[in-house]
């Protein structure tokens, strides 16, 4: 795991961001100018991106061989973090929180990609992992020919919308293609989790939940079940924003991280305005 730090001398709690699927810690360059001099950020190549090689096999424990590695870089700081998270990213994230509570002062989740609880759900939440799991085969598929583009095709237009593959320059689909690999790990890794809406619902850290209006219906479903279940959690329901937004959006979506960030290390007091005796 390659960590990407901008450390200043600052006394608040550091922020640890984690990027999604298809991406890197590139992704939070703009998040490090909107919180520069107010905290320090690191920002971790999940397993498989960036500069960080492939170092798990997907396993029956879910999300935690990624996790682990995160948890461990955290408890060097010596002091609980804001953790965030988008997408693959938010569904670890997530994980660190549930493995080590102790670590997450607060906790940001752009839309996790955590779906395995909807297989054990009702109707409508069966039939929307039956959507993800299409993309999911389709992706595999793909790699299983050789023909990697194809599958790569459905899972950027089914995030990004109908034609975004097409739309993009030959290098862009050649680099993405590339990483269709280790999405189906990230795909493998969530799909073997097994924690509850019920074991999230004993997180106590200030949380806040963020999904665009515009994002797949699936993603809008997990990220509120997930909201609903933490108890006192914020939802932020962002008009016109797609699942992508914190890497093509990020002026729309990083003001409303900072300012949980920031109510949470310096909660805002109470004030009563004095009263008035009658003249």
């Amino acid at each position: 795991m390659t960590v990407h730090s901008n450390i200043a001398d600052i006394f608040s709690a550091p922020v640890v961001a984690l990027h999604s699927s298809a991406s890197s810690s590139t992704q939070w360059k703009h998040l490090a100018g909107e919180i520069n001099g107010r905290f320090a950020l690191s920002a971790p190549d999940l397993p498989g991106y960036g500069s960080s090689e492939m170092t798990i096999r997907p396993t029956e424990e879910g999300v935690v061989a990624v996790a682990a590695p995160v948890i461990e870089h955290i408890a060097e700081f010596g002091q609980p973090v804001h953790l965030v998270g988008h997408s693959h990213g938010a569904a670890v994230a997530l994980k660190v929180a549930l493995m080590r509570p102790d670590l997450v002062k607060s906790l940001t989740l752009y839309e996790p990609a955590a779906f395995h609880f909807l297989n054990a759900g009702d109707d409508q939440d069966r039939a929307l992992f039956a959507e993800i799991s299409d993309v999911r085969d389709a992706v595999k598929t793909g790699a299983e020919a050789g023909t990697e583009d194809r599958g790569m095709a459905g899972f950027i237009d089914f995030w990004n919308g109908e034609g975004t593959w097409t739309s993009l320059l030959p290098h862009s689909r050649e680099k993405l293609s590339a990483m269709a690999a280790s999405i189906l790990t990230d795909f493998a890794c969530g799909f073997a989790e097994t924690w509850t809406l019920e074991d999230v619902s004993r997180l106590t850290m200030p949380t806040l939940v963020l999904m665009g209006l515009e994002s797949p219906e699936v993603a809008q479903h997990v990220a509120a079940s997930i909201a609903g279940a933490v108890p006192d959690a914020r939802l932020a329901m962002l008009p016109g924003l797609g699942h992508m937004a914190p890497v093509f959006e990020p002026e729309w979506v990083d003001p409303r991280i900072c300012e949980h960030i920031t109510g949470t290390e310096r909660p805002v007091a109470n004030c009563y305005w004095p009263r008035r005796s009658a003249a």
